[in-house]
């Protein structure tokens, strides 16, 4: 047995090392649990802060499980910049985005190398949270999961059976689906004879939106399967950035039209062509517009953005003004399993494996996916691709 493990098991849970991590206000038996939860969960979590004047967050505290992972005692990292622990933090993707999120005190997610005690660097997934919603509380929690690329014998076991399951039903599915569109579409001409009354044409309209729909969620299942597997490849050619990002915005003018919401453009001159595949970065930016459709409200707008950083990097955001996250939705936001309807605040309408798909079709590029979100001011998703992805 792991030496590590067996002593976090039997050691006495120690108390927080801040004693202002609650508010006094709350009674001691809220404060033993609270304490309790924060060293037996089995994610890496740091509570940090900065004050005004600060430039760098600090950490306040961390649990066992973060002891575990990252082998840095309590006193040795009590105090310490938790920039200093992410290599070349200001000059990459997650400086902005973890810096937007300390001011605005928003929730983010993105991905992340943590550096190791003895000098071996992590992968890791983020959450940055605001401890409380109260205005004057400076302090975050930051949780840290490993992430391992699903590599161990469970994963690779479930992802297996899941990809066995998405073909099945690509295949059973799409067949009854091609019939529904092509006998609505029929309806919709008149092919066959006037239909007479106006209202079964609605209906039919109403059949092959729905279908078509259908069969682009069930396109993205496909889609999602063949990123999971060793044989999938990219279709990488140079293509201008500009003109992918107006094609996509051109698709859905119609759409943002009809829910008068804006769609904003913005693409830096510096970020003037990409290496990649076109067609499925096409298909990213045009998930995060459905999306940032389905979730802003009437008279909202949706701004598509593209700059480069210091570093040569090109950084792709799409920001609305919509109904947003909440920081517990946001930290699933990625899951598999997460039924991602619920994850925003209206429950009438999903987003699919949208994000899941982005995600994945990001690192294929070597990039990363980052998010920052609050309920009722609207969500940013972020792409970064690196250096060489811009020519």
């Amino acid at each position: 047995m792991n030496a590590s493990l067996f002593n976090k098991q039997t050691t006495p849970p120690r108390k927080i090392s801040d004693p202002g991590i609650l508010p006094t206000a709350i009674r001691e038996k809220e404060f033993g649990l609270f304490d309790s939860v924060f060293h037996e969960v089995s994610n890496a979590i740091a509570i940090i802060s900065r004050e005004p004047g600060s430039h760098s967050p600090v950490i306040r505290d961390v649990n066992h499980h973060f002891e575990l992972v990252t082998e840095y005692h309590l006193d040795e990292i009590i105090g310490q910049n938790l920039y200093d622990f992410i290599p070349s933090i200001r000059s990459g993707s997650n400086y902005p985005v973890i810096e937007e999120a300390l001011e605005s005190r928003q929730a983010a997610v993105l991905f992340c190398s943590w550096v190791h005690k003895n000098g071996k660097i992590l992968d890791m997934d983020m959450t940055i949270r605001p401890f409380s919603s109260e205005g004057g509380d400076s302090r975050f929690i930051c949780i840290l999961r490993e992430n391992n690329g699903g590599n161990n014998i469970r994963d690779k076991a479930a992802r297996e059976i899941k990809q066995n399951l998405l073909a099945a039903m690509h295949h059973n599915f799409k067949t009854p689906l091609n019939g529904i569109l092509g006998y609505s579409e029929v309806i919709m001409s008149e092919m066959l004879g006037p239909i007479g009354q106006e209202s079964y044409k609605n209906c039919a309209q109403d059949i092959h939106g729905a279908g078509r729909d259908l069969l682009h969620l069930i396109d993205n299942l496909l889609d999602l399967k063949e990123l999971e597997t060793a044989e999938f490849t990219l279709q990488e050619e140079k293509f201008p950035l500009t003109e992918m990002v107006a094609e996509c915005i051109g698709k859905l003018s119609l759409d943002a039209e009809k829910a008068s919401i804006d769609l904003f453009c913005k693409v830096d001159p510096n970020c003037k062509n990409i290496f990649g595949d076109k067609s499925r970065l096409q298909q990213t930016i045009h998930s995060l517009l459905t999306n940032a459709l389905k979730f802003t409200p009437h008279g909202g707008e949706i701004i598509i953005s593209a700059r480069r950083d210091n570093d040569g990097a090109c950084l792709i955001s799409c920001t609305d003004n919509g109904v947003g996250m909440g920081s517990q939705q946001l930290a699933k936001i990625f899951c598999h399993d997460t039924h991602l309807s619920n994850i925003y605040s209206t429950p009438t309408v999903g987003i699919g494996f949208g994000l899941t798909y982005v995600k994945q079709l990001i690192e294929r590029h070597d990039g990363s996916v980052s998010i920052i979100s609050a309920k009722g001011k609207g969500t940013t998703v972020t792409l970064y691709l690196p250096p060489n992805r811009l020519c």
